[in-house]
């Protein structure tokens, strides 16, 4: 899976719903920085607190918030 912020992206809103969900303390990419993302695509933003980058190094595991969060997209 591809993240988000590391892609090119348009700036326009996406044409369906989405989330952004960032961590406090992420060394490639700060709070501002997901928030004005989220803004841009018209997402929803969560702040995951500190955390270091989300990925699947960081140690989450099966990270349930993390599936609460699709089930709660999948429902919209």
């Amino acid at each position: 899976m591809t993240c988000l912020l590391h892609r090119q992206t348009s700036s326009g809103e996406d044409p369906f719903p989405s989330i952004v969900v960032s961590s406090s303390d992420d060394p490639y990419g700060g709070e501002n920085h997901a928030w004005a993302r989220a803004a841009a695509w018209g997402s929803e933003w969560i702040d995951a607190g500190a955390r270091g980058h989300l990925n699947a190094q960081s140690g989450l595991g099966d990270w349930a918030d993390g599936s609460k969060l699709v089930e709660k997209l999948q429902a919209r």
